[in-house]
């Protein structure tokens, strides 16, 4: 599939500058292959009218994903529907780097399947407010992320954060501590860290992603609070929120479900688990 707009705990919770329940998802795999994190995520993000987000959005999706299925040039993708704030969807391109974004973009432009698509565009765009495309990169320097099977997954956190103008060093400073704190009390909790490079509004704005198998991992986040505040400490704990009061301007966290009718993925996942083969 083309751009959509052609040119995309079992947990932890820190409530310090609007960043509440962080969280991350144990390792529970169900035999699918374990894969890191994209080096560049594109996202492109569909806002819905009112009324539009149920099957009317999925039947116009499937014309995408039968262009796609048409054309096996076409990049995969994953879509999901939000659970929380305004009604809208959202799709992730992944791609190893900026050369591999360019390849499959020249593939695009010269797709087969150009009318197949424009019918498929328009169609959509009555169902839509608005829609937007971010390229975001991976920055696993400051927090690695191993990888998790992405097809067991169901659902994602994400928490958006824009920092302030000037104090990136000190947002690159709690993230390390949070890492290291993470990595001593609980080792096998995965947060794939991205920064903007391109979109609206891009500048100084992350995004702190944890695939989840369920929603009941956000049940249990309450429960690993005093661990983590323990195994920082009264001093190291009172620097921490000092440098989120310090560098945070604002902060986001939403839900979003995995939708496998709206979704392009490899013939490995549908193998995998049935849950997303398309009916």
């Amino acid at each position: 599939m083309l751009s959509k707009t052609i040119g995309l705990c079992a947990g932890l919770c820190l409530c310090i500058g609007g960043m509440c329940e962080l969280p991350v998802v144990r390792a529970q795999e169900t035999g699918a292959k374990v894969t890191s994190p994209p080096k560049v995520l594109q996202i492109d993000v569909e806002n819905l009218k009112p009324g539009k987000f149920g099957s009317a959005h999925q039947k116009t999706e499937d014309a995408f994903v039968k262009a796609s299925q048409s054309d096996k040039s076409a990049a995969h993708y994953l879509a999901m529907q939000s659970l929380s704030g305004p009604p809208r969807a959202l799709f992730f391109f992944s791609y190893a780097s900026f050369g591999d974004f360019e390849k499959q973009r020249n593939s695009n432009m010269a797709s087969p399947t150009a009318a197949q698509l424009d019918s498929a565009y328009e169609a959509d765009g009555e169902l839509l407010t608005s829609m937007s495309t971010s390229i975001y990169t991976l920055r696993d320097d400051l927090m690695h992320e191993t990888g998790v099977s992405i097809p067991s997954m169901r659902y994602m956190q994400i928490i958006r954060v824009h920092i302030r103008v000037g104090h990136q060093q000190e947002w690159e400073e709690y993230l390390k501590m949070l890492r290291a704190n993470l990595d001593k009390t609980e080792p096998g909790r995965h947060i794939a860290l991205y920064q903007s490079a391109y979109g609206w509004e891009n500048g100084g704005v992350w995004l702190l992603i944890t695939p989840m198998k369920s929603l009941s991992e956000v049940d249990d986040a309450d429960a690993n609070n005093a661990k983590f505040r323990e195994a920082m400490g009264d001093a190291n704990m009172k620097h921490y929120r000092e440098l989120a009061a310090a560098c945070v301007e604002s902060s986001q966290r939403n839900l979003f479900a995995f939708n496998p009718q709206m979704s392009y993925v490899q013939d490995e996942w549908v193998s995998t688990d049935p849950f997303w083969k398309r009916k």
